[in-house]
């Protein structure tokens, strides 16, 4: 079963992060944190197609002397800047996105939470790295901030896809960090 597969990913990654203190709700995070940073990652098709006239030319664009090229490669020196630096492309392999893709689809079962809305924002918002104050702006813009609400946003988050993990698919924390289906266990 693909999910399971992407638990024991989970499970290294939070055994990477937390080492022997890591428990089954670091695996499900650190799943939703990587999720996230690969589809932040991963290439606009969109956004390329509206830039790709503007790098036509490139440095050497018809009409520019030897003399300019000189200077703007000495100002690329002065700044510290290696030559053709530009944009690193990241390319995220197949597997990755599928896993992320997969991953992301887990915030559907958050669906049954009082404000799924906020939640899932809130959620994806804390696990792409942002601002507490934004956070709680999505979550619970009424409330005073404070930390408990940031645990509340990640417990909830955990909880519900724990929830559809083992009524949608069979899959249950196993022993350590891995993760198992009953009726499949020995």
């Amino acid at each position: 079963m693909q999910a399971l597969g992407w638990l024991a990913h989970g499970g290294q990654l939070a055994w990477d992060l937390k080492g022997g203190q890591a428990n089954h709700s670091d695996v499900i995070w650190q799943l939703i944190v990587e999720a996230i940073e690969v589809i932040d990652k991963t290439p606009d098709q969109e956004r390329r197609w509206l830039t790709s006239g503007n790098r036509s030319g490139g440095w050497n664009m018809i009409g520019m002397s030897r003399a300019e090229l000189l200077v703007i490669e000495r100002i690329r020196i002065l700044s510290a800047m290696k030559p053709y630096d530009g944009q690193t492309k990241v390319a995220p392999q197949r597997d990755d996105v599928e896993r992320s893709l997969g991953v992301l689809a887990w915030m559907r079962w958050c669906n049954t939470a009082r404000l799924p809305d906020r939640l899932v924002k809130a959620a994806v918002a804390l696990a792409r790295g942002g601002d507490a104050e934004i956070v709680h702006r999505l979550y619970c813009p009424t409330r005073k901030p404070n930390r408990q609400n940031i645990r509340e946003i990640k417990t909830r988050t955990i909880g519900f896809i724990l929830t559809g993990l083992k009524n949608d698919l069979g899959i249950v924390p196993g022993d350590g960090l891995s993760f198992k289906e009953p009726n499949h266990a020995a």
